[in-house]
């Protein structure tokens, strides 16, 4: 979701230049999505264990080693429904090198272990460098699917705000989905995490340039690794249809993005394309051509 997540030399969307594209920024967005997920997924397994005004701090017990330090959580309730926050001080960095501030509040219906569990999430003054994001989420435990994995549903709304170049930009996310876990959905550890993901919306850019998101393979998330191992993203628009492959399962830094025929690279990291790519031609102002 957000540009300043992801490095060009350390830097964010606002030394990319005048040509950002949709590409770099879904690319981006997984970035994001990812880095705020898991944290959630720790917080919300850590929560249902706390008893009601519970601070959990220090070594951040049962939120595994790898949940951010920096960050105070807070479960409110003996019993469910429970609230749990988790609040982002200045300059607190997660495992990816993201810097996040504000506050994610998450309201549990029951433990998230239980078929049909609910929660929602709500983001609060999220801001990752110059980016704001609003969102709400409802999360829901379908329980186990014929091959054992649990199913976690999801529908989420966002709104990111930034500014670039003294222009305002607004971006609109409606998004649907699941998650299947392989492994790690009963742990809080990060590092034990796989699953996939799948599901559809819109993307919307300064409330008039509408776009199809689609994942037409479920997207690999391992997170012992930082980047997606595999699944293909389609996004379209006016007819026109692009895809984002992240890959074949190697843990690498690089995906390929495919319109007209022709393939570019981007780098998972720095969340852009690489050199040669002539954005100036294809970015998504473009009536024909945006990548």
């Amino acid at each position: 979701m957000f540009m300043a997540g992801c490095e060009k030399t350390g830097t964010g969307l606002e030394n990319l230049g005048d040509g950002v594209t949709i590409a770099e920024e879904e690319v981006a967005d997984l970035k994001a999505a990812e880095a705020t997920d898991s944290d959630i997924a720790a917080a919300r397994f850590g929560g249902h264990m706390f008893g009601q005004g519970m601070l959990i701090g220090g070594d951040h017990l049962f939120l595994g080693a790898h949940f951010p330090r920096c960050a105070t959580v807070t479960v409110e309730g003996e019993d469910f429904p429970k609230t749990i926050t988790i609040d982002y001080t200045d300059g607190c960095s997660d495992r990816m090198g993201m810097e996040k501030t504000g506050v994610i509040t998450i309201v549990m219906s029951d433990t998230i272990t239980n078929a049909d569990a609910e929660y929602t999430v709500t983001f609060d003054n999220l801001s990752f460098g110059n980016r704001t994001i609003s969102k709400t989420a409802t999360i829901k435990n379908e329980g186990t699917n014929e091959d054992g994995n649990w199913v976690i549903s999801f529908e989420s709304l966002s709104t990111t705000t930034f500014e670039r170049d003294g222009e305002s930009y607004e971006i609109v996310r409606d998004f649907s989905g699941e998650r299947e876990w392989q492994a790690g959905f009963l742990t809080p550890e990060v590092e034990d995490d796989i699953l996939f993901v799948s599901g559809s919306g819109t993307i919307t850019v300064n409330g008039e340039i509408t776009f199809t998101k689609t994942i037409i393979e479920p997207l690999l998330i391992d997170r012992s690794c930082r980047y997606p191992l595999s699944g293909i993203v389609e996004i379209t628009r006016d007819g026109e249809t692009m895809t984002i492959d992240y890959g074949d399962g190697e843990c690498d830094n690089i995906a390929e993005v495919t319109k007209d025929g022709v393939t570019e690279q981007i780098e998972l990291n720095a969340c852009r394309f690489r050199d040669g790519f002539e954005r100036q031609h294809k970015y998504w102002h473009q009536h024909k051509g945006w990548w």
